[in-house]
């Protein structure tokens, strides 16, 4: 009898209890070596990287407090010293030295030489002056020597140096007196700047011309200046009235009034000498001549002049 199960080969059955095929075995890769050497040499630098840093930086505050802490007591070490006199009296005693071993070695003033006095007292420079003898040459302050001597009335200028090693040298320029300024019943002396010279008499200068007027003494020098392009009329003016500022009209020496004007003055100047020289005009009995106008110039006569024209008959009528 036939089975329902169809006949099975003995190789279509497994042995559950073999054993399994061998596998197949494949090569494995590898690994890389690790230098644990280079590792631990990496890691001891880094230690020392790590304190040397901290090293430093510890140094470096050490030295910052320690400097500081030197510049405290530093600071109170000088202020004591400074407190207590020390270094006033180390600096006196040296000074002290310094100075015996200058007049030791002769740098004293031994000698003054003055030039350029007219004026001036020599009493009053010396005082002025402030120097004596024994001074130390390298404590004489020329500048405030010379500041104070250019406070004199007549002093214009001075010069005071050091002539090594024992000579004080003063030169002075005194001002120059060229005209007596009256104003508003004042008389003074005046140099070329129009300065008055404080304190003298202006009866020692009588000889000088006198200039009247406000800002009469501003404008001398240019007066002056004026009055000498004609050496033969400067001699005979006497005085000059500064009119509003402005002109001058000249008083010469036989009481005439020479009105000058504002702008040529020096061409009117001129023309009145050549009047002068050739008419005679200011010997003649005129009390002013007015030369203000370039075309023409008028003459004022007295009023006792036969000149002037009779008075109108009674009943006429004065145009």
């Amino acid at each position: 009898m036939r089975s329902l199960v169809g006949a099975a080969r003995e190789e279509d059955f497994e042995d559950d209890d073999a054993p399994p095929p061998p596998k197949k075995r494949t090569r494995a890769k590898a690994k890389p070596r690790v230098n644990r050497g280079g590792a631990r040499r990496r890691a001891s630098e880094g230690f020392f990287a790590r304190w040397a840093s901290s090293f430093r930086s510890a140094a470096g505050r050490l030295v910052l407090w320690s400097g500081l802490l030197g510049l405290f007591f530093l600071a109170v070490v000088v202020a004591g010293l400074f407190s207590g006199g020390h270094v006033s009296a180390a600096f006196r005693g040296a000074q002290e030295q310094a100075d015996q071993m200058m007049v030791s070695a002769g740098f004293t003033v031994r000698s003054v030489t003055l030039a350029g006095r007219g004026e001036t007292a020599q009493k009053e420079i010396v005082r002025m002056l402030g120097i004596k003898r024994g001074d130390l040459m390298l404590y004489v302050d020329v500048d405030e020597a010379r500041a104070r001597l250019e406070a004199l009335p007549w002093v214009q200028s001075a010069e005071v140096r050091r002539v090594w090693p024992d000579r004080i040298e003063v030169h002075i320029t005194e001002r120059k007196p060229v005209a007596l300024w009256q104003m508003e019943g004042s008389l003074a002396v005046i140099d070329a700047s129009g300065k008055p010279i404080a304190g003298e008499d202006p009866a020692r200068f009588a000889s000088l011309p006198l200039v009247v007027g406000k800002g009469a003494e501003t404008s001398i020098d240019a007066l002056l200046a004026l009055i000498a392009t004609q050496p033969n009329l400067k001699s005979r003016v006497k005085a000059a009235v500064r009119v509003g500022e402005r002109r001058w009209n000249l008083r010469l020496a036989n009481g005439v009034e020479v009105r000058l004007p504002e702008e040529g003055a020096e061409a009117a100047l001129a023309e009145l000498v050549r009047l002068e020289r050739e008419e005679n005009v200011l010997a003649r009995d005129i009390r002013a001549i007015d030369l203000r106008f370039p075309d023409r110039f008028i003459v004022k006569l007295p009023p006792s002049s036969p000149l002037i024209a009779p008075a109108p008959s009674a009943g006429g009528r004065e145009t």
